[in-house]
């Protein structure tokens, strides 16, 4: 069977552990570009490693080097100069930069939450593992790929702020993101103490565990960084619109525990919506380069619907205003509806149950999404668009006469702080709503999906 794991990659691999992969068995790579095989090192005593190694297809891309290195930097040091601060991971073998690719020490474990058998117990021990992470000395020499520890959280938040509005505004400007980052860049929270160790995608799925309900190793270090110890417990909730967990007030009470220090939850509702603008304005740059194929695929258009939506409502209710829904058109279906509901029945009834493999499977299941996608913008997408123009115009009366250079202007004009904010927002509240209205039957409960109340 020929092999996945790339020829020079494989080179890289033996000639640095002194090894020879005797052995390996195609896995997934963690995240949507990441490859993985489980591997077998074969030493020349005739002793055995059982390794997993992972490996990037974005390794052409010069801007995901820094995300390799702070990866790299944190998975040594927790497996080499900090082992004792007690954070499980599992333990670096090697790094091979060329392929953004790590090898590590195989660890056995679960990465699905709802299975665990006691998930009170299993959360504790999980936010015990973020206390301890938080709790390590960030100025250590092995972290310093992570930046400098003597940074100021607010002054790092505010820099990243101001670097991606000018990225959006570059790229595809979108007045959804540009409101949020304006209401952030004016609610920096104080600093309450010096920047931690952060895991950076905490939550339910990057994390293993075993039968006896504890944590086997954190995964997907990619996003590891410095800054407020909130921002971990704001990860989680985010990543709780997608994938059950526990009640955030487990959460918080286990980390004051766990770390002897107050949860403020302004704080965290500050980070939420922080840490959604983090991939989301850099994915929505890179979907707006010509010719690019990022988040054009049903599961795209419904995370990606899903977060503009929670950003907005968040927006509203972190500034106190208001908002109402726009009324939507009775459109009905014309003489093409039909040929959108057989290409659903064929795919639900015909094509997914005989799909040979699991990739087609879900390939089949992504262009059932996208079906359910043109059949409502069939329907109702000229009608929206128009409704959309139409109120920015009532705004803006300079805007220009298309949708799309339209929100690019309400956008510039948004950053530049030349339309009210409260109307901005309803616009983009409007626009929200009528996109989720497109994607709803793709959905789900991602279409109403929402935080629980912090209090």
């Amino acid at each position: 069977m020929a092999s996945a794991i790339p020829a020079d990659l494989r080179e890289q691999v033996e000639r640095q552990t002194g090894a020879v992969i005797a052995a390996e068995q195609a896995r997934g790579g963690g995240g949507a570009s990441r490859q993985g095989a489980e591997v077998t090192l074969r030493y020349p005593d005739g002793s055995e490693k059982r390794c997993y190694l992972a490996w990037d297809g974005r390794a052409g891309d010069p801007s995901r080097m820094p995300y390799f290195q702070r990866e790299t930097a944190i998975l040594g040091a927790l497996s080499g100069p900090l082992l004792d601060a007690g954070v499980k991971v599992a333990p670096l073998v090697g790094s091979f930069p060329s392929h953004l690719a790590l090898l590590s020490e195989f660890v056995s474990g679960n990465d699905r939450f709802p299975q665990a058998a006691d998930k009170t117990a299993l959360a504790r021990d999980f936010i015990g593992q973020l206390a301890a992470l938080h709790r390590i000395d960030a100025s250590h020499p092995a972290l310093a790929p992570l930046g400098d520890a003597s940074e100021a959280p607010a002054r790092r938040i505010r820099e990243n702020i101001a670097q991606w509005r000018r990225l959006n505004l570059g790229a595809g400007p979108d007045p959804i993101l540009q409101l949020a980052l304006a209401w952030l860049a004016d609610n920096v929270p104080q600093d309450r103490g010096p920047a931690v160790v952060l895991h950076g995608d905490a939550g339910p799925g990057n994390f293993l565990f075993g039968e006896d309900n504890r944590v086997a190793a954190l995964v997907d270090w990619e996003l590891t960084h410095l800054g407020d110890p909130m921002e971990d417990l704001a990860q989680i909730a985010v990543r709780s619109l997608i994938q059950p967990f526990v009640p955030m007030a487990e959460v918080f009470a286990a980390y004051e525990a766990a770390s002897g220090m107050p949860v403020e939850a302004a704080r965290v509702k500050y980070h939420r919506l922080y840490f959604q603008l983090s991939f989301s304005v850099p994915s929505t740059a890179l979907a707006s380069a010509e010719g690019s194929s990022v988040g054009a695929t049903g599961t795209g258009l419904l995370y990606g619907t899903m977060h503009k939506r929670v950003m907005v409502r968040s927006v509203a209710e972190l500034a106190g205003i208001a908002v109402t829904d726009p009324e939507l058109p009775d459109c009905q279906p014309d003489w093409t509806d039909r040929f959108f509901a057989t290409a659903l029945k064929d795919l639900k009834d015909d094509i997914v149950p005989s799909a040979g493999n699991q990739r087609a499977s879900a390939k089949a299941k992504e262009l059932a999404r996208l079906v359910k996608f043109w059949r409502r913008r069939a329907s109702h997408g000229a009608a929206f668009d128009a409704a959309e123009l139409a109120e920015i115009r009532a705004l803006m009366p300079s805007a220009p006469d298309n949708l799309g250079a339209a929100r690019a202007a309400l956008a510039e004009a948004i950053a530049a702080d030349a339309v009210p904010f409260a109307a901005a927002l309803q616009l983009c509240h409007n626009r929200v709503t009528r996109e989720t209205f497109i994607m709803a039957d793709a959905m789900g409960a991602l279409a109403t999906t929402w935080y629980e109340d912090l209090a």
